[in-house]
């Protein structure tokens, strides 16, 4: 064997070792698979100027794919910001050869079997992992807490749409596949996995894709007996679906719990106060609504859902919407009074007040003090907590916390932070913290720790490793109250000094959305929102956030009609078209033909409309004409499955951008052509 032929079979044997490497990391790690695929594309490259023989062929996508990249270029260089322009170009292009790397390293239908084999039965560990972490997520309640899944190698919505793909493939082969018992039930396993891991990621944009898929699948096989009643079965789901929104109020003595007030609302109960014999309920798009005992006795309408009401003195309120505008209430004669209104610069995490001050603090922006009674134009603005998201204020001190570990303390002169004294990292990753007359308490998986602040420093007080995840805190008449995330309440011998002492402990039975407890008595609200409701409501922040976005995006399309923006991130463009107290700043508008229409004009968003009709196409006529073969058919059905679920999920969001979803969709479109050409003659090829 001659030098140069066993360089070209070195070369070959890293080729099939790094696309292994791609394969079982396109689920679960951007990092590794990067890695596997340039590496790949290199050597490829290099045993193409060794041997001279051209290794790609064609997909029948190169026309659209130039005509993309040349709408690419051409808004860069017609862009503001070109250097961010040409990041997003260069990344984009560079994922494009996925395609024809696939296609290269696929002599043979069993070689292309054993990279789908090797790329399903990692999404498959993948699922079963994330599986595993979500049941966490579960028992420790954090699904109603966080609505979300939790964040394990990539952000829910992007978990959900590459389990999408896993959830498709498999169910293809389920419904098309001519095979085994033994294979049909693993098939049937797999796809069952995947499905609880989709649920578990509890975001909508996946799941409308895969129903979406699945759909078509029995469609196109005509599973008419499946069809049916899964199509009466989700109808009758989807009107079976409720909101649960209650009130319930609990006397509380001696460790005694009664209950002497529950009753559903209109709206959504997100907060509760209680306010001499009365209380109010902030019931988000119902308004703020005033109850005698389980009476309406009132109700007052806000610009936007409210979500809180706080009581600053026996005459002011104050009041905080859902998109994070504040407005000064004054009550006069039993009623309530509009006064001024408070708008940070940024996203709205936690806020608080302090003498006459409310404290904002943006996780993008930093913290905002205004002057309630004064001005309306802020009195500080600083971004020194960096990330954080929750705080707390004194005389004393302004304590922060950055998630995951990162807790900072400045001190405070005349209601003002002035200088940084300490910055403390906790040894793992903290659920909550809360601070309360020098005392920092900290909460965390492993225990509930108490320390002291003093001299620039934390001291160690006690900790009781019984109590963890407690999320809700609360000090009332002298009272200390923690909530857990299972529904538990714990009281603390309060003043602390040197033990943490539990009083009591008691359980409600389910973990409250808001509690205040006053008196005898503790005021809870209880809310249950359905996932699948949520996608028709119009004032789930998530989905409102949306309609902003794209009435914006729509705004900076027709301001750059031609040839868009640039492929830049939008999130400073944003800035100026948005509303003034919109606080969703994203650099994306959440839906694949919007984003295009702003970075790329009319001749982008035709190319991409072109580029994403002319692969559908492909992809159909690969099904039909392979319709019969076994596994080529039935990997066929899958990927234009996949695909079209990939379309759906690009309504809400910006999955064309997305590196770990159109790496997906690039390598199964190049394995779904490399099988077809395998299944034809040498000269059979698809046409432009």
């Amino acid at each position: 064997m001659s030098e140069k032929a066993k360089a070209v079979k070195i070369i070959d044997r890293l080729i099939f070792v790094f696309i292994i490497i791609f394969l079982l990391s396109l689920t679960n790690s951007i990092f590794v698979n990067q890695l596997g695929y340039y590496l790949a594309l290199l050597l490829l490259l290099f045993k193409f100027v060794i041997t001279k023989n051209n290794p790609f062929q064609k997909s029948g996508l190169e026309a659209a794919f130039i005509w993309y990249l040349s709408a690419e270029i051409i808004s860069t260089i017609l862009s503001n910001s070109q250097a961010s322009s040409f990041h997003n170009l260069l990344k984009h292009a560079l994922l494009i050869p996925i395609v024809f790397t696939t296609m290269s390293v696929i002599p043979n239908i069993d070689r292309a079997k054993t990279y789908f084999k090797i790329y399903i039965g990692a999404a498959l560990v993948t699922v079963v992992i994330y599986l595993i972490y979500s049941y966490k997520h579960y028992i420790f309640n954090l699904y109603s807490i966080e609505q979300s899944g939790p964040s394990l190698f990539q952000y829910p919505i992007t978990v959900s749409e590459i389990t999408s793909f896993t959830v498709l493939f498999l169910f293809a082969f389920l419904v098309n596949e001519k095979t085994t018992l033994k294979n049909k039930i693993f098939l049937l396993i797999g796809v069952s996995i995947s499905l609880l891991a989709l649920f578990a990621t509890y975001k909508r944009t996946g799941w409308m894709g895969t129903a979406f898929g699945i759909f078509l699948i029995l469609i196109i096989k005509k599973q008419w007996k499946i069809l049916i009643p899964v199509i009466v079965l989700g109808i009758a789901a989807l009107f079976m679906q409720k909101n649960i929104s209650q009130v319930r109020i609990y006397n509380y003595n001696e460790g005694q719990l009664k209950l002497i007030e529950s009753f559903d609302t209109d709206g959504i109960a997100y907060n509760i106060l209680p306010d001499d014999s009365v209380f109010y309920v902030s019931d988000f798009e119902n308004g703020l609504v005033k109850y005698n005992k389980s009476n309406l006795s009132d109700k007052y309408n806000f610009p936007a859902p409210i979500i809180s009401l706080n009581k600053i003195n026996s005459d002011y309120y104050l009041s905080r919407l859902i998109d994070t505008r504040f407005i000064l209430l004054k009550k006069e004669d039993k009623k309530f009074i509009k006064l001024n209104e408070f708008v940070s610069p940024g996203f709205t995490t936690d806020f608080k007040i302090y003498g006459n001050n409310i404290y904002i603090l943006d996780s993008d922006s930093g913290l905002t003090v205004f002057n309630l009674f004064k001005t309306e134009e802020p009195l500080y603005r600083n971004s020194m907590f960096g990330r954080a998201t929750k705080f707390y204020v004194d005389s004393n001190y302004i304590v922060g916390f950055s998630p995951p570990k990162n807790i900072i303390i400045y001190s405070v002169e005349n209601n003002l932070p002035t200088e940084k004294i300490l910055n403390f990292n906790n040894k793992i990753d903290i659920d909550f913290i809360f601070y309360k007359d020098k005392k920092l308490f900290i909460s965390d998986k492993e225990s509930l720790r108490i320390y002291s602040v003093e001299n620039k420093s934390l001291k160690f007080v006690d900790k009781n490793e019984t109590i963890k995840k407690t999320y809700n805190w609360n000090f009332n008449d002298n009272k200390l109250f923690a909530a857990g995330s299972k529904g538990e309440i714990y009281q603390f011998e309060y003043p602390i000094k040197d033990k943490l002492n539990i009083v009591d402990k008691i359980n409600l039975g389910f973990v409250p959305t808001s509690i205040v407890i006053s008196g005898q008595n503790i005021y809870t609200t209880f809310v249950k929102r359905s996932r699948l409701l949520s996608i028709f409501d119009p004032y789930l922040p998530s989905n409102t956030v949306r309609f902003k976005l794209w009435k914006a995006g729509w705004n900076m399309f027709l301001d750059h009609p031609l040839f868009g923006v640039g492929d830049i991130d939008l999130q400073n463009l944003y800035k100026e078209y948005k509303n003034y107290y919109d606080k969703e700043i994203q650099g994306h508008m959440h839906n694949n033909f919007v984003h295009v229409l702003v970075i790329l004009g009319v001749f982008g968003f035709l190319a991409v409309v072109y580029l994403l009709f002319k692969l559908l196409l492909i992809k159909i006529k690969i099904y039909k004409e392979t319709k019969g073969k076994e596994f080529i058919s039935s990997y066929a059905l899958g990927a234009l499955a996949a695909y079209c679920s990939f379309l759906v999920a690009g309504l809400t969001e910006w999955n064309f951008g997305d590196h770990e979803i159109i790496s997906l969709v690039w390598f199964t479109f190049g394995l779904n052509v490399a099988l077809y050409k395998l299944s034809k003659t040498k000269n059979e090829v698809i046409t432009e």
